[in-house]
């Protein structure tokens, strides 16, 4: 009797609370999708992406035409002319940006994604704090004119525009 009780009633009733918090939503694993900054990867970082201008850019990529266009611009100048793999991107979620600091009078120049995700996102603006690397004033570096650059995949969000920004905050490019 004690047996049949339990497959009857007990089996099922278990069964059924499992199914129930198994579709129930996680209400302490992440925020709500409002307050989500996008994520941001890096793609593809150089010293040597070949342009002339000297002052820091930043440009908004949002197709693969864009993307094909700005790679090969990058990829006329690395050594070897070996071509720069076209990253996957889904263009209907994610922008690709283009980050550059400008020639600078050696090697040892770099810009990077920071290991935290420092992007903000205020009034329609995104604000994306990059570590923007310069040699040690002792430093024995190679004396060859260099330009750092640094493709980034962002998620879509609530912007159409991004500054960016050195640790200090100080902004070194944005988009328009």
């Amino acid at each position: 009797m004690m047996k049949t009780r339990f497959t009857l009633v007990i089996a099922p009733a278990l069964l059924l609370l499992a199914l129930i918090a198994i579709g129930q939503p996680d209400t302490h694993s992440a925020p709500e999708a409002a307050d989500k900054q996008p994520a941001v990867e890096a793609l593809y970082a150089n010293q040597q992406c070949g342009r002339s201008q000297t002052n820091p850019t930043a440009t908004w990529i949002d197709n693969p035409r864009q993307l094909e266009a700005s790679l090969k611009g990058i990829q006329g100048t690395t050594l070897g002319n070996k071509p720069i793999p076209l990253p996957k991107l889904d263009f209907q979620h994610e922008i690709a940006l283009l980050v550059e600091m400008g020639q600078q009078p050696t090697l040892g120049y770099q810009i990077a994604l920071s290991k935290t995700n420092n992007l903000h996102i205020t009034q329609g603006q995104a604000r994306l704090t990059l570590d923007w690397i310069q040699p040690p004033a002792d430093a024995m570096v190679a004396q060859m004119i260099s330009s750092p650059c640094l493709l980034l995949k962002l998620e879509r969000g609530a912007y159409s525009s991004v500054q960016i920004l050195d640790r200090q905050n100080t902004i070194k490019a944005e988009t328009h």
